[in-house]
């Protein structure tokens, strides 16, 4: 028997229209849905999905059958005109419902010291805990630095080099088929593409290139200097610096919380704040969602 249900609330409207927003993540303790559930409330679902190389293809896959869903990546190897273009044209009517962060994974948002040092669990100065991020981040600049060289040419060597033959005149017998493989330009230029991407000259220069964007020169990191703290490693870092002694939680039964629960506790607290003290992307992100419930921006 079919009936209707009388008296439904507005937010009931919206969570049942599947708006669902994916997330990187294997697990339930991953960082991602933790604070996005917090910035989002009871609007929408999130749901993690594994690594981004997965979610963008998801995502691509899924977008003329589900519209209401989302997805949410690292930023990794994309550049910043990708980057601009997703949220620009948010949602791409052409692609995908994909947006990228502009810093390297979520967690880097939250090593700003002004916004950090905010945390009701943070029990240091606002100084003090500036000079351990920095302390944190310069112990694997270096790390960092070298694994963007890799990162960099193993994706470009990933691209599309050559393309499948189509003209079955053109393999009329196996030996005529092994002939025109073997005499194919573009095994060639690959060849030598991957002898200069991994020779030891063009290794240095990536690795030099990659500090200087990251420090602008300087030995050492400093606030303000350098793109830095957009490219670190935001996980690792920000794993230390909670989890050292300028951060202080506690369980119900007085006993410390620690490791990953630590982390997720203080990034709950500090998404709880007044959206004007949040990170501009967390409120363009919001607002770009509101507006797909909506139909308005709504804000905290």
């Amino acid at each position: 028997m079919i009936s209707a249900k009388k008296g439904i609330r507005a937010e009931e409207v919206r969570l049942q229209s599947q708006h669902v927003l994916f997330v990187e993540g294997n697990d339930k303790d991953s960082i991602d849905p933790h604070v996005l559930e917090v910035l989002f409330g009871r609007k929408i679902r999130i749901e993690s999905l594994g690594a981004s190389f997965s979610i963008k293809s998801v995502a691509q896959a899924l977008f003329s059958y589900h519209p209401t869903y989302y997805f949410l990546i690292d930023r990794d190897h994309h550049d910043n005109e990708f980057i601009d273009r997703c949220w620009k044209n948010f949602p791409d009517q052409e692609t995908h419902n994909l947006l990228v962060w502009r810093r390297r994974e979520i967690e880097n948002y939250f090593l700003e010291p002004e916004y950090l040092s905010q945390s009701k669990f943070c029990r240091v100065s606002q100084d003090k805990l500036e000079q351990k991020v920095l302390q944190c981040a310069n112990e694997r600049l270096f790390l960092d630095a070298a694994n963007y060289v890799v990162i960099s040419i193993r994706e470009e060597l990933k691209r599309n080099w050559i393309q499948k033959f189509s003209n079955p005149e053109e393999f009329s017998s196996r030996e005529i088929a092994l002939q025109r493989l073997k005499n194919s330009n573009e095994f060639d230029q690959h060849r030598s593409n991957v002898d200069q991407k991994v020779s030891a000259d063009e290794v240095e220069r990536r690795f030099h290139e990659y500090l200087e964007i990251m420090t602008s020169g300087q030995d050492q990191l400093e606030f303000g200097v350098g793109n830095w703290l957009h490219m670190i490693q935001g996980k690792k870092v920000l794993a230390q610096v909670i989890n050292s002694g300028c951060f202080q939680v506690q369980a119900t039964d007085g006993t410390a919380v620690t490791g990953r629960e630590k982390i997720n506790e203080v990034v709950k607290d500090l998404l709880q704040k007044d959206l004007s003290v949040q990170p501009a992307d967390f409120v363009g992100l919001k607002q770009l969602i509101d507006i797909r419930i909506n139909g308005e921006t709504q804000l905290r």
